[in-house]
C-alpha cells in the first residue's frame, strides 16, 4: 500500500474540516429550535446561542397540546398526507405507464400537454372559482384532489419506466399477460425506488402546504397543522392558548419553537426508513460510468 504524502493528508484534513463546518451550519438551526422549545421561560428569552436546554421544561409542549386545534390540525394533516400521497402515486403511475410505452398512440402530444401544465397556470382567482364550482371549499378533499397529479412527478416516472428492459414486457405478453397484469406484477415491483421517491416528494409537500388552507378553507376545525403553526409563528395568535391556569407560562418563543418541532415530526420519523430508496430514485436519469 502506497504511503500518503503530507500534502494529501493536509488536503483531506481541510476537506473534513470544511464538511464538519458545513454540517454544523446545517444542523445547528434545528438544535437551536429544539433547545428553546425545551427551555423554561427565562432561558428561552435569553439571547445568544442555544446548544442545549440549560433549564429543562416541557411547559411549551403541554400548553401547545392543550390547544385543541393542534390535535385537529394534526389529524387533518395526517389525512392529507395519507390520502394525498396514495392518490398522487395512483394517478402518477396510471398516467406515466401508458406514456412510457412505445406503442401508445399520440404519446408525444400527451407529454407536451403534461409539460404545458408546468409552464402555465390559471392563477389564484380561476383556481378559487374552480374549487367553488366543484364544491370543494371548506372540505378536506380540497387538500387532496387538486394535487393528485403533478407533471414533474409524471415525467420522472416516465423516465424510470422507460429504463425497464422492454424484453420483460414482451416476454409477459407472449405468456398472455395483459397491460394491468404487466404493470402490477412486473413493472411496479421493479419500480420501488421511484415509487418511494415520488411518494416522499408528495408526502413532504402535503406536510408543508398551507396556501390551499389559506385560500379555500375558513372552518378552523378543517385547518391543517401548518396553518395552525402559521398563526402561532407569523400572526402571533398566542392569546388563544389556555395558559391562565399556569402560574409560570412558557415564553412565546418556546411555544413557537415547540410548534415547529411538532410540525416536522412526521417527516423526521419516516425519512430514515425511506432514505436508501430516495437516493436510488433521485439518481434517475443520471449519467452512469
Amino acid at each position: 500500500m502506497k504511503a500518503r504524502s503530507f500534502r494529501e493528508k493536509t488536503v483531506d484534513c481541510i476537506i473534513y474540516i470544511l464538511l464538519a463546518l458545513l454540517a454544523f451550519i446545517v444542523v445547528y438551526p434545528f438544535i437551536h429550535v429544539v433547545s428553546i422549545s425545551l427551555s423554561d421561560r427565562g432561558e428561552a428569552l435569553r439571547t445568544g446561542f442555544h446548544f442545549y436546554p440549560q433549564s429543562f421544561s416541557l411547559e411549551a409542549y403541554r400548553d401547545l397540546f392543550a390547544y385543541p386545534f393542534v390535535w385537529t390540525g394534526y389529524g387533518n394533516t395526517l389525512f392529507r398526507m395519507a390520502a394525498g400521497t396514495a392518490l398522487t402515486l395512483l394517478v402518477t403511475v396510471f398516467a406515466a405507464y401508458p406514456l412510457s410505452r412505445p406503442e401508445f398512440p399520440c404519446k408525444r402530444l400527451f407529454v407536451l400537454l403534461v409539460l404545458f401544465t408546468m409552464i402555465f397556470d390559471g392563477g389564484i382567482v380561476p383556481n378559487y372559482l374552480l374549487m367553488k364550482e366543484l364544491h370543494l371549499l371548506n372540505s378536506l378533499w380540497v387538500y387532496v384532489l387538486p394535487h393528485a397529479a403533478n407533471a414533474f412527478m409524471v415525467l420522472v416516472m416516465i423516465s424510470f419506466f422507460r429504463s425497464i428492459p422492454g424484453s420483460l414486457v414482451e416476454a409477459a405478453r407472449i405468456d398472455g399477460a395483459r397491460d394491468l397484469r404487466i404493470l402490477f406484477r412486473i413493472v411496479l415491483p421493479l419500480s420501488v425506488p421511484v415509487l418511494i421517491t415520488v411518494g416522499l416528494w408528495s408526502l413532504v409537500f402535503h406536510v408543508n402546504a398551507f396556501m390551499d388552507n389559506l385560500l379555500y378553507v375558513t372552518d378552523k376545525s378543517l385547518f391543517v397543522l401548518q396553518q395552525i403553526i402559521r398563526e402561532i409563528l407569523i400572526e402571533n395568535k398566542l392569546d388563544e392558548f389556555t395558559t391562565s391556569t399556569n402560574p409560570n407560562p412558557p415564553a412565546p418563543e418556546s411555544l413557537k419553537m415547540a410548534s415547529v418541532v411538532v410540525s416536522v415530526l412526521p417527516v423526521l420519523i419516516l425519512y430514515p426508513f425511506l432514505l436508501r430508496y430516495f437516493e436510488k430514485g433521485t439518481m434517475i436519469g443520471s449519467v452512469k460510468g
